[in-house]
């Protein structure tokens, strides 16, 4: 009879101790967020984009004006100058996100669009192939293509590397010129670089169908395909994506409310869905 509670007394710490052994444990065992990196996550992402820019403005000959480079810095530079003056370097989200001990993640919830496309699968096929269309085909083409291709594909890959380089570069800017870069970047190259590239290289088609060389139409057929896709998914991207379905994540959701979307990539409703989201 004496050794029950001696049994019961020994047996508490035991059961003490292997639960906060259980809880060390789990607590080792819960992965941690890694910190953001301004150097791996920005610094050295966007020096490859330029050293790619700076590769396709060497073998562009004339085709890229001064208005191409002029816009592609310059409006970078209107961006850092931006944040630093009207939006004091974005101070005040960090110091929010400090306060309640969240951790940045540009490639995550802090992404583009505030975390709601990247996770999407559907987001990231529209992405690789936008990376496809719009840079690594061109870059094949600036290498292999006769001259008068490569030189109209050019400008508007030159665009494209400058708006890479303007958004990994500004992860941590205020979220005002975060969504005004694609707009801004895409509008250009839309309406200009891309526009010339898809009339131009039609053109030039149509010259060497009347020339009758059957050895190059391949090529430059190859060219109105890329250029035209280019034009029709830059189209879609700023008109579509950017305006319809990513801007709408930044408004308020009390003062502006949200339609509730059917698809990740399309503008388009759930039927009888009218509340906020």
């Amino acid at each position: 009879m004496i050794s029950t509670p001696a049994q019961t007394v020994t047996a508490t710490p035991t059961t003490t101790v292997s639960k906060q052994q259980q809880r060390s444990e789990a607590s080792t065992k819960t992965p941690k967020i890694a910190e953001y990196s301004f150097a791996s996550e920005a610094l050295v992402p966007s020096t490859i984009f330029a050293s790619l820019a700076y590769f396709v403005h060497r073998h562009s000959g004339d085709a890229i004006s001064n208005q191409d480079l002029i816009f592609s810095i310059g409006f970078l530079l209107y961006v850092f100058v931006a944040n630093a003056i009207a939006f004091n370097n974005n101070q005040l989200q960090f110091d929010q996100m400090k306060r309640q001990k969240i951790q940045f993640e540009p490639m995550g919830k802090h992404s583009l669009g505030r975390g709601e496309f990247i996770t999407q699968k559907s987001f990231l096929i529209y992405f690789g192939l936008a990376k496809v269309l719009m840079v690594l085909i061109p870059l094949g083409m600036l290498w292999k293509a006769p001259t008068e291709i490569a030189t109209m594909a050019a400008p508007s890959l030159l665009v494209v590397l400058a708006q890479a380089v303007a958004e990994q570069s500004t992860a941590g800017c205020h979220d005002v010129l975060r969504m005004v870069i694609p707009i801004a970047y895409s509008t250009y190259r839309l309406f200009g670089p891309l526009q010339n590239w898809a009339l131009d290289s039609y053109d030039l088609y149509l010259e060497q169908q009347q020339a009758a060389e059957s050895s190059s139409s391949m090529a430059h057929a190859l060219n109105v395909g890329v250029a035209w896709a280019n034009l029709v998914l830059a189209a879609y991207n700023l008109f579509g994506f950017l305006i319809l379905r990513t801007l709408p994540v930044y408004f308020d959701k009390v003062e502006t409310p949200r339609v509730e979307m059917k698809y990740t990539l399309f503008p388009i409703p759930k039927k009888n869905k009218t509340k906020a989201v």
